[in-house]
């Protein structure tokens, strides 16, 4: 161990006795860190897997430049013999000069430490996701440095040894991405994808970068790393032994070949991970055992999957991913999950239907052929994905659906998983898991207007000639809808008039956008909290219209009037109509009047305006399931909510703000004409509730008053007025009174289909509203098991300028200032020592 930590201190002195290292670090630094924090304020968010993603691509130049000298200048300056005359061993020289040239290349990773310490202090990182990353960085640069110490050995120029390491690292990278794997499939089917798996490093390193350490991967990256150092020590010890050339050939040959085998028995293979993400999203989640526990017989799950030969390049590690995740789920639910993988071909479908016409000879076409046919009336579908086929992208038909059966229950079909869906797949089969197993399907009344549409003339002009009816009203809220039946919600659309009511028996009542309530419809409302009722209601008091004029852009404001106050206020709640404004806003595209071609195009002014709220985690309730890891959402022109804390105590209702703004954040009076001034944030600003969960028992706000009637519609334009009907209903029923609960939000444009997008914020807080208060946390817990987008809230403008120094210019100039001072205390030490032997001399 002496002789190790020897070689270590002498070839680890060489990089700071010089300048050479110092610009090395510095280089690394500006172009690592510079690439990251150039775009990382136009859209903060608290995550460094953009910044791990990069980094093997800069690590296959810098390797090369930190191992060039190692053994070459070695040779150069004649000193090579003279180290091999040490006492020391030459596994011993080989292992201090690789430790030496790590210790440098983790003090250089140890400089980047600014760019966490800045996304602590911003926002909240996931710290085990960096960690994770950092683990994967010195692996893939310790497999780099070994294979750059390997080739300095055969240079004595430094130059040549950098060349040919650059080469070989940026070989070994580009066969793990899925562009060349592709291309060589294209030329070679098979072989692109063999080198991926055998020789590329990308996959291995991803998981890194995710925040999980597989442990087959680092059984890979320490393998080939102790591997090339074995090399480079037989190479050192018997370069000067008879027949060394084909002795060491030999080796070179064998050694590889292990590496090869090694890599293609680790293939498929899973040892154990560890999950350091914050909330352990790779690792399968408590509520998922949960609900597995409790089913009383196994289900059944079938994977319908392409051949691994026949899928595109990007997807044949898709069958091995889906089936490590089903592993673990069956491992987890102690037996009650079985699987079974069923290969299917696009091919023979399409033989199929073009052989159709011929009954003979479709009769003897094999079983196979005969399973996608059926799979077809299951709704087993293949889908086109892109395929690189040589030197052009083409379309590829493939199959990868799941199949879940419970029960007697039908089959039901999770279609299209895709690499990009896996984070989603513990979702998706718990999902569908849990609603087999119900006995009935929770009914939710969703009560949602439609807005009316003003088709201009030559429009109309089009569908009279085409023969289809003139649309008369759009459904911006059609998304809900479907959404809710998709998860397997009874779901009735009503819109809550005397032609429309609720229906008799129900679970929950979601009430989006509610415009001009009657009396009627209030009593509705309130009859069905008092009776114990889940309600989720999303408020917008005001749209906004955005006008493009030949000055810029007018803004007009569009009362709502939704008329909810009145009922709200008496369980001590409330829709605030100030005009609620954040610094935390995103900019929007207002289409100019350039016509089709412009609106094709995608031409428009954009307008940053901050009541286009964006409120990201750091806004939301880490406690609560609906809310606790969510992505940011986008709180389109919404309204604080007010909460009366004496009169909710008074009813004895508790009430838990699930989101709020920044606490930067101001309003602006309903009545106050706006001006420029308005849209500037003051000086100090403060924190407003924006989502809130009240439960209870909701006191009758309607209590010893008569029931009212329902309103008479007024008449359309051109219509005679309407004649009053005598109010025959009977009488209503009495309730029960029972503990209610009720999620309100000062929003709902945020509910719309354009901001309904898959995966987005929104979308999973209205499931996860609709879920919390119809079937409990469970399903929600699941479905927050994915990456998020931990946006930071925007940093004010010395901020930005504070760790722009920080990480262009501080550490630098630290570590230039280290480098001056040890070439100080260098020349001082030496001049010393000079002149003692001077004055010895005398």
């Amino acid at each position: 161990m002496s002789n190790i930590l020897t070689v270590v201190r002498r070839d680890l002195a060489t990089y700071f006795t010089s300048p050479i290292g110092y610009i090395f670090m510095m280089v690394y630094l500006l172009i690592s860190v510079g690439l990251y924090i150039t775009s990382f304020f136009t859209f903060p968010v608290a995550d460094m897997r953009a910044y791990f993603t990069n980094l093997p691509l800069l690590l296959c130049v810098f390797i090369p430049a930190v191992t060039m000298r190692v053994w070459a200048e070695e040779r150069k300056e004649n000193t090579w013999e003279m180290l091999l005359t040490f006492p020391m061993q030459g596994w011993e020289i080989v292992l201090g000069k690789f430790l030496a040239c790590f210790a440098f290349l983790a003090a250089t990773l140890l400089a980047t430490i600014t760019v966490p310490v800045m996304l602590v202090v911003l926002g909240n990182p996931d710290n085990g996701a960096i960690l994770g990353g950092y683990v994967g960085t010195l692996l893939i640069g310790g497999f780099f440095l070994s294979i750059g110490i390997f080739f300095s050995g055969f240079c004595k120029d430094q130059i040549v040894a950098f060349v040919v390491t650059l080469l070989v690292c940026f070989l070994i990278f580009l066969l793990g991405t899925n562009f060349i794997a592709g291309y060589v499939d294209g030329v070679v089917p098979g072989l692109g994808s063999l080198l991926a798996e055998l020789v590329g490093v990308v996959d291995h390193y991803n998981a890194f970068a995710r925040g999980v350490i597989e442990i087959g991967d680092v059984m890979y990256f320490v393998a080939w790393t102790a591997l090339f150092l074995v090399l480079n020590m037989m190479y050192i010890e018997g370069r000067s032994r008879p027949r060394a050339r084909l002795t060491f050939g030999g080796a070179v040959a064998t050694c590889v070949a292990i590496g090869l085998v090694f890599n293609w028995l680790l293939t498929g293979q899973s040892f154990g991970r560890f999950d350091l993400t914050e909330d352990k999203i790779y690792t399968i989640s408590d509520a998922s055992k949960s609900v597995l526990s409790k089913l009383d017989v196994p289900v059944q799950v079938k994977v319908y999957i392409t051949p691994k030969n026949k899928m595109p390049t990007g997807m044949t590690q898709l069958e091995q991913d889906i089936t490590d995740k089903l592993d673990e789920l069956s491992v987890a639910s102690g037996g009650k999950l079985s699987y079974s993988t069923v290969y299917l071909e696009a091919a023979n479908v399409l033989a199929d239907a073009n052989e159709s016409l011929n009954q003979d000879k479709e009769e003897e076409k094999d079983e196979g052929k005969a399973i996608e046919k059926r799979m077809l009336d299951k709704g087993v579908e293949p889908f086109a994905v892109r395929a690189m086929s040589q030197d052009e992208f083409t379309n590829k038909l493939v199959y990868s659906s799941i199949g879940v059966a419970y029960r007697d229950k039908a089959e039901e079909i999770i279609p299209q998983v895709m690499p990009e869906t896996l984070p989603e797949l513990e979702y998706r089969l718990i999902n569908t898991v849990y609603k087999l197993t119900r006995t009935k399907a929770p009914v939710v009344a969703l009560v949602a207007p439609e807005e009316a549409v003003n088709i201009p003339p030559e429009m109309r002009q089009m569908y009279m000639q085409m023969g289809q009816p003139i649309p008369t009203s759009e459904d911006p809220y059609i998304y809900l809808q479907e959404l809710l039946r998709h998860e397997k919600y009874d779901v009735k659309r009503v819109q809550l008039t005397k032609d429309s009511p609720l229906p008799d028996e129900y679970d929950a009542l979601v009430v989006v956008n509610p415009r001009s309530l009657s009396d009627r419809q209030r009593w509705e409302f309130n009859r069905a909290l008092v009776s114990g009722k889940s309600v989720v209601l999303a408020v917008q008091n005001y749209e906004w219209d955005y006008q493009t004029t030949r000055n810029g852009i007018s803004i007009n404001k569009r009362e709502e009037n939704p008329m909810v106050n009145d009922l709200l206020e008496k369980y001590g709640l409330g829709v605030d109509e100030d005009i609620l404004m954040d610094v935390n806003h995103v900019p929007l595209t207002i289409q100019s009047g350039g016509g089709a071609l412009a609106q094709l195009l995608g031409m428009g002014q954009t307008i940053n305006l901050p009541i286009q709220m964006l409120l990201s985690g750091n806004s939301m309730d880490s406690e609560t399931s609906i809310t606790s890891h969510l992505d940011p959402i986008f709180y389109l022109w919404g309204s604080a909510l007010k909460l009366n804390d004496e009169e909710l105590k008074k009813h004895g209702l508790q009430a838990k703000t699930l989101i709020s703004t920044t606490d930067k954040a101001w309003s602006v009076a309903k009545s106050a004409p706006l001006t420029q001034a308005s849209f500037d944030p003051p000086a100090s600003g403060k924190r407003y509730p924006v989502m809130a969960m009240v439960t209870g028992q909701f006191p009758d706000a309607f209590k010893d008053a008569p029931r009212p009637t329902w309103p008479v519609e007024r008449p359309r334009p051109g219509e005679p007025p309407r004649p009053e009907t005598p109010d025959n209903e009977p009488d209503a029923k009495p309730v029960t009174p029972a503990p209610g609960k009720i999620v309100l939000l000062g929003c709902s444009q945020l509910f719309r289909k354009e901001f309904l997008q898959r995966g987005s914020g929104n979308l999973d807080l209205f499931l996860n509203s609709v879920d919390a208060i119809t079937l409990g946390d469970e399903l929600v817990n699941v479905r927050g098991r994915k990456p998020i987008d931990r946006v930071i809230d925007m940093p004010s403008a010395g901020q930005k300028r504070l760790w722009k120094f920080v990480n262009y210019a501080l550490t630098n100039l630290v570590i230039a200032g280290v480098g001056i001072s040890t070439a100080v205390l260098r020349r001082r030490s030496r001049n010393a020592y000079t002149m003692t032997f001077a004055e010895t001399e005398d």
